[in-house]
């Protein structure tokens, strides 16, 4: 998963309309704008997800679609609004053993072994069959490229959202 996708905007007179306002009307205007982008690369991302095909008795289909959720995040400090977007199972989910744990195989890879395959040795052992077999690593990616798919529409989403809030506050 993508460490953290930053979108930074040059709107016309957007410093201007939000001193314009208070500041707890500016965090709530700041914050409604950047949650209608978050909500676009949530669907995206939603839309990007594997969906499981052949049953299986362990795993439920669309439950990983499901588990990709946004979260307001408290990195970033004062004065800044950051959500993330990203795969956690509810706990309904987890109540019924429908945990999609498996997305950061999906997202990063996996080197695919059989039972017994196991890599053997110690820590530069395995690093180094790691190494070797870089090539032979599965990689079904569907957060990144969801992302870099929907960033203009997100983008589009936060300034309409932005405009809509600033003509709500200044009537």
């Amino acid at each position: 998963m993508p460490e953290g996708l930053r979108i930074v905007t040059n709107l016309p007179d957007f410093r201007r309309q939000l001193a314009a306002v208070g500041v707890k009307i500016e965090k709530r205007v700041v914050t409604n704008a950047v949650r209608a982008a978050a909500r676009i690369f949530r669907d995206r991302a939603r839309s990007f997800a594997p969906v499981l095909r052949d049953p299986d008795p362990r795993r439920v289909p669309g439950a990983l679609s499901r588990a990709i959720v946004i979260a307001r995040s408290r990195e970033g400090g004062r004065g800044t609004v950051a959500y993330f977007v990203g795969v956690r199972a509810s706990k309904a989910q987890r109540g019924r053993g429908i945990d999609p744990f498996y997305w950061r195989f999906l997202e990063a890879g996996w080197a695919p072994r059989g039972p017994g395959q196991r890599l053997a040795g110690g820590k530069r052992r395995k690093a180094l069959e790691r190494t070797r077999n870089a090539g032979a690593r599965i990689q079904r990616p569907f957060l990144a490229p969801a992302f870099q798919a929907a960033q203009g529409e997100a983008l589009a989403a936060f300034e309409s959202r932005m405009d809509a809030e600033l003509a709500k506050v200044t009537r």
